[in-house]
């Protein structure tokens, strides 16, 4: 099975915004914080583990999330919680949703949306299901009948060629798309309306790169990450090796947050393409944490925590996998210990303390890579 930031070398990176208050009792949209960063983690209430529960949702574990929601005595509950529960359960907990998610993503493809944010909902909650065989029929049979470009279902079977005939039909409704392709384990659907692109010249460390950006506005949808966490969460960008791609609305452009955390960590996948070209998805991940890690300084600690819940060493999703062993290996270095939760303690150590141990963690890493060379595919789960 491909996958999307895999097969074509695409790692998105996550946003999380916070929820300042609920706007509409049927569509379910929320106004966000002017200041929305990367890896920007809320508090958790007093009631609901809210953190947790966006961790779940981000891992594509539903149910775990609604467990963590239930049996919640809704008149205790802050607006903000009362907001987040009645959210999921309605989105998830009955036998359709009920959450006017496509009331609320009104554009020239409702149908297609309808498609696929059936196929996410039906995978998080009946994983069991041939969910993946079911949407690729939906799609090819859509595309059959409501395609402006002549095309029948023999045509459709290869993967390559459904993909292009599926970019060139979003393409006709003035629409841009990152094509049919998995971020994680579930396929992905991620459109916009416009991009424009500028050059970037950087340095991290002693690397220069020089590297196309393009910036995209006005997006259809960001995908299932979006749909499971109500725009909690959300890629911000990812990279392939001719490119950078940035969700322009996520960023601002002079912040650490752009400048670490989407800058330096997609050069580093940009640069990594073209020196571990068959790197998997959580290698090429666990190097770019490392090097926002030894980077980062007013935001470094807020990376730390959120690397640390949404570590999953089990997980199908290269950046939980990253997020663990980014943690273990510091931890190792740092603290002697396996693998160090307690952030007091990461903040006694100091900045630049963290950031020396990034970098040497990173440069170890480049070593033993290049010593296999550019087959190399599996490291931080088999070598170390």
């Amino acid at each position: 099975m491909y996958s999307m930031y895999q097969c074509v070398n695409k790692i998105p990176i996550y946003v999380i915004v916070c929820i300042c208050f609920f706007i509409s009792m049927t569509g379910y949209s929320f106004k966000f914080n002017s200041n929305n960063y990367i890896h920007r983690s809320f508090g958790d209430s007093l009631k609901l583990d809210i953190n947790k529960i966006s961790a779940y949702a981000l891992d594509g574990d539903i149910p775990s999330a609604l467990n963590l929601l239930k049996d919640k005595d809704t008149s205790l509950l802050s607006v903000r919680d009362k907001m987040i529960k009645r959210n999921f359960e309605n989105r998830f907990l009955y036998v359709t949703d009920r959450s006017g998610y496509l009331e609320s993503k009104k554009s020239e493809i409702d149908d297609v949306l309808k498609i696929f944010s059936d196929y996410w909902r039906s995978s998080f909650l009946n994983p069991k299901l041939k969910n993946d065989s079911l949407l690729a029929v939906g799609v090819k049979k859509y595309l059959v009948e409501k395609s402006p470009l002549p095309v029948s279902f023999n045509q459709l079977q290869n993967d390559d060629t459904l993909n292009a005939y599926f970019i060139k039909y979003i393409n006709t409704k003035g629409l841009k798309t990152t094509g049919v392709g998995k971020t994680g384990k579930f396929y992905d659907l991620l459109v916009w309306r416009e991009q424009s692109d500028t050059v970037y010249n950087f340095q991290i460390h002693d690397e220069t790169i020089s590297v196309n950006v393009v910036f995209m506005d006005k997006f259809v949808t960001l995908g299932w990450e979006e749909y499971a966490t109500f725009g909690m969460l959300y890629p911000g960008g990812w990279a392939n090796d001719k490119a950078l791609y940035c969700v322009r609305s996520a960023y601002d452009l002079q912040s650490e947050n752009f400048l670490v955390s989407y800058l330096a960590h997609e050069g580093r996948h940009y640069q990594d393409y073209k020196l571990f070209p068959k790197l998997s998805g959580a290698d090429l991940e666990y190097r770019a944490k490392l090097t926002e890690l030894s980077l980062a300084k007013t935001s470094l600690f807020g990376l730390i925590k959120f690397f640390i819940t949404n570590a999953n060493y089990s997980s199908d999703n290269s950046h939980q996998i990253a997020n663990f062993c980014v943690i273990r290996d510091l931890s190792k270095e740092l603290f002697a210990s396996d693998f160090e939760n307690d952030i007091a303690k990461w903040e006694n150590t100091g900045a630049e303390k963290i950031n020396d141990a990034a970098f040497k963690i990173l440069k170890e890493n480049t070593a033993e890579l290049t010593k296999i060379g550019k087959d190399a595919e599996k490291f931080i789960k088999s070598g170390k």
